[in-house]
């Protein structure tokens, strides 16, 4: 087996036989990133290795024409990114190694998010009575961001209590933004930039309680898609916690499209929980609808 293996704290990144993918140790899933081909056999080898490693599930955002290997070794269509390969849309397909891991206990209220979410009405960005700036973070900014981060979430999926994967990040591929009043930093957002494909996920999203239903969030992403604009990118979507109104709320208002739900996806404060997709077309004011349904109330 040909492997180039590095890690990156919870995270193993790993390329087996011209297949990228990523071990996730604290979400118990295998992320499958990018090949050239895919076979039956390869499926079914990341198959074998996700129950090696006891993970419960595989996700990976694939295109139509590489659909059929993995649907004919089990996996299932949970939801749709609507332009993620340079125009193209992404089936966001997963494997349940652990059938438990795809009974969710959180469907109710997470219908009742959604269905506020959906329903609430779309209007122009808040502005809040209090004072604060939106500003591109910067590295003496990293241990105010842990500090926000370690308040917001007992748990997360990137390990954005390390500092030095914080600089790593702002360095390389990732934009954060943060909404600062009287010196001090209250909300963050970020949007992870995939240049290949010219999309970015909107993401890192943590807001202080005292400081929420405010809209301070809503003004970062927006701050986020006029620089993402401004660089070429295509898209932004985002995966936020189902049962969290105030992100799914964000962007409703913001008109990204609903494209499904990831079941059990990651752990994120200090549990699993299903992860809502939403995605906005960046370059056009046309936002097609993503090709599935939501659920029934």
């Amino acid at each position: 087996m040909n492997t180039v293996q590095y890690n990156n704290h919870d995270n193993e990144y790993t390329v087996i036989k011209g297949v990228k993918i990523i071990l996730d140790h604290t979400s118990e899933r295998l992320k499958i990133l990018d090949y050239k081909m895919i076979s039956d056999n390869m499926v079914r080898d990341m198959i074998k290795l996700a129950r090696y490693e006891g993970f419960g599930k595989i996700i990976s955002n694939c295109r139509t024409a590489h659909l059929e290997p993995f649907i004919g070794n089990g996996f299932v269509i949970e939801g749709i990114i609507n332009g993620f390969f340079q125009g193209e849309d992404a089936f966001c397909i997963s494997c349940f190694t652990d059938p438990q891991r795809q009974a969710s206990p959180q469907k109710s209220q997470a219908d009742s998010v959604l269905y506020q979410c959906m329903n609430y009405p779309k209007s122009s960005l808040p502005q809040d009575k209090h004072q604060y700036k939106i500003r591109p973070a910067k590295a003496r900014d990293i241990p105010e961001m842990i500090e926000l981060f370690s308040a917001v979430f007992e748990s997360y999926p990137s390990p954005v209590f390390n500092e030095d994967y914080l600089q790593k990040a702002m360095n390389e591929h990732v934009l954060f933004k943060v909404a600062e009043e009287d010196g001090k930093i209250i909300s963050i957002a970020s949007a992870d930039m995939d240049k290949l494909n010219l999309n970015a996920e909107i993401t890192d999203c943590a807001t202080y309680p005292e400081h929420r239903g405010k809209g301070i969030l809503a003004n970062i992403i927006d701050s986020l898609e006029a620089d993402l604009r401004d660089q070429g990118f295509c898209m932004a979507y985002s995966l936020a916690r189902a049962i969290n109104p105030g992100i799914n709320k964000a962007l409703s208002r913001l008109e990204y499209k609903y494209g499904g739900r990831l079941l059990n996806n990651c752990h994120i404060c200090g549990g699993f929980e299903d992860m809502n997709i939403w995605s906005k077309n960046l370059k056009t004011n046309d936002y097609n609808e993503a090709k599935i349904c939501p659920p029934r109330f």
